[in-house]
């Protein structure tokens, strides 16, 4: 199963609900792949910056690998969880986004892509078995938001002083609001100190779907 978290506007928290989301698969599971289209998740989850080639390099027009050689990109970040990072800045080319959604299609564990604010092509949506918007509820994210092609369902960041509400956002959106997750510090500690693979099932784990 391949999920797909997204966002209209940076700052949402999109790649710490991707990484707990991917944590949670991987506990579940037995395994799970986090590829990371926006290179954020690596420090989340408390793992060292590297200059070794990732996703971006895979989806070079020249490059000729499939499922077997995206994955030896990757490093674990637990021992459940392979983490793939962007790489290259840019791709060469015309990314290989129909190899890419036929790799991750041929995966028998499931697969969590931070895309952020990331261009999202028709081949990885229609391959996607979920696309899930974070967003807290914020008319300026919402405008975004409402311009983007729709969501399967959103998750609601939701902190205290917000005129609209989690059922606004569901009928702005016109999707279901799969999870609402409260804005906690103590994330925030997690995050900064690097143990959000330690913390994340105190501090996500009945609040993200099973699947």
């Amino acid at each position: 199963m391949l999920t797909i978290i997204c966002s209209s506007k940076g700052g949402a928290g999109t790649t710490v609900v991707a990484a707990a989301l991917a944590l949670a698969r991987a506990e579940q599971h037995g395994r799970s792949l986090l590829l990371d289209m926006c290179g954020d998740s690596r420090p989340v989850l408390g793992m060292a910056d590297t200059d070794s080639p990732g996703l971006n390099d895979w989806l070079g027009e020249a490059h000729t690998s499939g499922a077997d050689g995206l994955l030896a990109l990757g490093e674990q970040a637990t021992d459940r969880l392979l983490v793939v990072h962007p790489g290259s800045r840019f791709v060469s080319g015309a990314p290989r986004w129909a190899e890419l959604a036929a790799a991750l299609d041929g995966c028998d564990f499931p697969v969590v892509i931070d895309a952020g604010t990331h261009f999202l092509p028709d081949e990885l949506r229609s391959a996607a078995g979920h696309t899930w918007l974070v967003t807290r509820p914020c008319y300026l994210s919402l405008r975004r938001a409402v311009r983007m092609p729709r969501p399967t369902g959103a998750v609601v960041l939701r902190d205290e002083g917000r005129a609209l509400t989690v059922r606004d956002v569901e009928s702005v959106l016109n999707v279901p609001v799969v999870a609402t997750v409260p804005v906690d510090s103590a994330v925030a500690r997690a995050v900064d100190a690097g143990l959000l693979a330690d913390r994340w099932q105190d501090l996500f784990g009945r609040l993200l779907p099973a699947g």
